[in-house]
């Protein structure tokens, strides 16, 4: 989706549109902003692009907690305007 269509949105708009598309058929992980790592330890990384920045999160040997970790991340970077985008997952109780 080029920028140039949505000049007149801001840029949590902008983010808003295009991180709300579908997510593919093929994709690796079935959670938003997780993609696959190539360390097999841990088969799991969190990225995501806002205002033109690329943030590198981390890299996690679990599914879940690499979508709860997009979801803090999600927050802190983009604020409360994300709350849509958030994967559901279940907060963990434990502390690691």
């Amino acid at each position: 989706m080029p920028g140039y269509l949505y000049k007149n949105k801001s840029d949590i708009e902008y983010y808003l549109i295009w991180a709300s598309r579908p997510l593919p058929k093929n994709k690796f992980s079935k959670y938003r902003g997780v993609q696959r790592n190539t360390d097999p330890a841990k088969p799991y990384r969190v990225a995501f692009r806002f205002k033109c920045q690329h943030y590198v999160i981390g890299a996690f040997s679990d599914e879940i907690e690499a979508a709860r970790a997009y979801n803090r991340a999600a927050l802190r970077i983009i604020g409360e305007a994300a709350r849509p985008l958030l994967n559901d997952v279940p907060e963990s109780s434990e502390q690691q």
